[in-house]
């Protein structure tokens, strides 16, 4: 069998006929890599947005009706 390693580099070859077991195998690997990654990015994300930042508000503007009085 194969390592993982070797199955990555044979994946780039075009002409290259995975046997089932091989591409269950790397397709189990990728999912696994894919759902890992997207949980690192998410918690990247979620630890960026952490520290708190004092905000300036300058322009409080009040809601305007806007409709003409015969469209309510």
């Amino acid at each position: 069998m194969k390592t993982i390693e070797q199955l990555l580099e044979l994946s780039k070859n075009p002409y290259y006929k995975f046997t089932k077991d091989e591409e269950a195998v790397l397709n189990d690997f990728l999912l696994q890599k894919r759902a890992s990654d997207s949980q690192k990015s998410q918690k990247k994300t979620l630890t960026g947005s952490l520290p708190k930042t004092n905000v300036t508000v300058r322009n409080i503007v009040q809601t305007v009706d806007t409709y003409p009085p015969e469209a309510i």
